[in-house]
Parts: C-alpha cells; structure tokens; sequence
C-alpha cells in the first residue's frame, strides 16, 4: 500500500524491525511518537502498542521508502494522504499548505461522489493473518477546486471521513476524522481523497475488530454518506 501510493520500490528485507516497551519521545521535538525511522542501518522501530496497526507502520515505511527524516508535503499530504497518517508534527514539518490557483467553491454532497472499498472483500482469519481494511473514497465530480459544506449548518465543518460498518447479530463499529490540514478539506478539480480505516477479525472491544458475520458498511465525508455495501466476514 505504501508503495503504490508513494509510487516509489523498495525492499522489506532492507529494513531491520525493532519493537519496543518504552515510550518513545521525538528526539527533535520531544514529542511522543508511536515509532521511528532511522537511517543508520535502515533501522524502524515501533512501540509494542503499534506493531500491529496499519498507520504508524506504513508511516515508518514511507520514510524508508523516501530514506529521509522528514515528512515532504507532496508524500506525507499529497500522495500517501489518506493511507499514511499525518498527525500535527508532520503537518508541522511538511510546511505551509499552498493556496490554489483559485479560491475554493463550496459544493454540498450532490458534488462528491462516495464510494467504499473492502480488501480483501470477503475477510477470513487464515487471509492476511485477519486483518482487512475499509477504503472510504470521495472524488469532487466539479472542475472547481472545491471544499465541502455540510447540509446540516450546525454540524462540524472540519469533519471529514468516516466509515459505519453493522452486523444485525454482533453489532458493529464506526468511526471519523477532522481535518488537521487544509488539503483535507480542499479538493483539486477532479480529486479523489481518501481515507484507510485499518481493520482486523477479532472479539477486543478495542482495535477495530469485528467478529464473523455479515455485514453493512457505509462511508461518509462531511455529513454526507454513500450507499451501503455488503461484505462478509468468514469463520
């Protein structure tokens, strides 16, 4: 997934993995962080919390990938946005967001056109070790740069994606994001942002973790939402 977003090749055998009990502190800013890279000896070390969960771990990976520190906008907020986290010390360090050729026009969800992608589509425990994930995608349809006005006034208006997936028997799971960074909420004419929800086959009311069962899942962007999409989740 790092790959094809960052459109670079590399090789997992080149990296040496670490894990860690400690916390780990940003040596720049002091900040806690759930891992890092490091140059000397293409070395990546994750805390033992963040081993298994997607993000920080294809962040660590864009970084060997780029074999840089430094988190550049057009990668970390360009074009891994969505599948590689950028919390406020990236957004910090990857600068000023760019204003577009033309201020933005505000266009309701009649604009953006959703969609919702699971992979792999019908989860198992013997694929990928159980774990899958929901790709919530919304593409501005406008050949204007665009943001997204809510059609409710009173909701949030950094709001930005969200994913809802039920199971009639075991219930369910939902989540939502907001922008930290105004290229989350700016569409480039024609764009297509997206958002990675990491998932795994489970019975931990913690993780994103589902158990088997059939299931309904919808994604949204703002307060708007797509249809609903069915998987299943097998034994």
């Amino acid at each position: 997934m790092t790959q094809a977003c960052s459109g670079l090749t590399g090789s997992l055998q080149a990296v040496t993995w670490y894990k860690t009990d400690q916390v780990v502190h940003d040596v720049n800013s002091g900040d806690v962080v759930l891992g890092y890279w490091s140059s000397i000896g293409n070395q990546i070390v994750l805390t033992t919390s963040s081993v298994l969960d997607g993000g920080p771990v294809r962040h660590e990976m864009l970084h060997a990938l780029l074999q840089v520190k430094g988190h550049p906008r057009d990668q970390f907020l360009g074009k891994c946005a969505g599948t590689v986290p950028c919390q406020e010390p990236c957004i910090h360090d990857a600068g000023a967001y760019p204003s577009p050729p033309e201020v933005p026009i505000h266009v309701t969800g009649g604009s953006i056109d959703l969609t919702v992608d699971v992979e792999p589509r019908n989860p198992a425990p013997g694929q990928d070790g159980g774990f899958f994930t929901i790709t919530v995608l919304a593409h501005n349809n406008s050949t204007h740069w665009a943001t997204v006005t809510p059609s409710l006034a009173q909701d949030d208006t950094s709001r930005t994606f969200a994913f809802d997936v039920r199971d009639a028997m075991s219930g369910g799971i939902a989540g939502s994001d907001v922008a930290l960074d105004p290229s989350e909420r700016i569409f480039a004419p024609g764009e297509t942002k997206k958002q990675v929800y990491d998932l795994m086959i489970g019975d931990s009311p913690f993780g994103n973790q589902l158990l088997a069962g059939n299931y309904t899942v919808r994604g949204g962007y703002s307060d708007y939402w797509s249809a609903d999409s069915t998987f299943v989740i097998g034994p």
